[in-house]
């Protein structure tokens, strides 16, 4: 009798330990719903509170009052990062948008410093994604060649050097496309050789035997009204 009252025993505290198991699981399942709830529920609040931003912001932009637009801008930045992370695309809108103020603006040193944010999102976020890589950095292409071509910041160095990294790495995305577009690696190889030729043009070594030259030019052009 004493064995099965023991056996009884034990048997209603394993029930009673497996019923309060079941129950904490519930307790915690239900807590862990109800947080991702909250957290989707925020999630969804702060992306429409990003577009509520942004509309104001595109207003703002369209009566040239970029000052303000730059203002909303970086405050829908920095919610996206809090809420998304420091990777999400959902930041290219809205650093396109800024860009175009800044450029508005003329303000070069930003919008050199946002494209080359830009250059770190497509590469981190597209590494496996060669379409949308080449699109992101031939965007990023263009302002150095802008800047180039309109020595908009008196950088001319920075630039090339950029543009000649850019132009490798996409480059090498051409090289390993399924099917090569030979006349796009052709401008590709091209841009690189432009971009070098002007580095060597632009280094210390070149510009003191150009200096040279152009005394011994005004040397002999003195001599010669003798």
């Amino acid at each position: 009798m004493l064995r099965t009252r023991h056996w009884k025993t034990f048997t209603s505290s394993t029930v009673a330990a497996g019923w309060l198991a079941i129950a904490a699981t519930a307790f915690f399942s239900s807590a862990s719903l109800a947080q991702t709830s909250q957290s989707s529920s925020s999630h969804i609040h702060n992306a429409a509170h990003v577009d509520g931003m942004l509309l104001r912001a595109h207003f703002l932009q369209e009566q040239s009052y970029h000052d303000e637009a730059i203002s909303v801008l970086q405050d829908a930045l920095q919610t996206t990062r809090m809420t998304l992370g420091l990777y999400h695309e959902n930041q290219f809108e809205i650093l396109d948008s800024l860009i175009a103020s800044e450029v508005a603006r003329e303000n070069w040193h930003r919008v050199d410093d946002l494209n080359a944010l830009l250059a770190h999102l497509y590469g981190s976020l597209y590494a496996g994604d060669s379409e949308k890589l080449e699109q992101g950095l031939q965007k990023v292409t263009r302002w150095h060649v802008d800047a180039l071509r309109y020595n908009l910041d008196d950088r001319t160095v920075p630039h090339l050097r950029e543009a000649r990294k850019l132009f490798k790495t996409r480059l090498q995305l051409a090289r390993q496309a399924d099917v090569p577009d030979v006349r796009k690696i052709e401008r590709l190889q091209e841009g690189i050789r432009i971009a070098e030729t002007h580095l060597i043009m632009q280094s210390d070594d070149h510009m003191d035997e150009l200096r040279k030259q152009q005394a011994l030019h005004r040397a002999w052009l003195l001599s010669s009204l003798d």
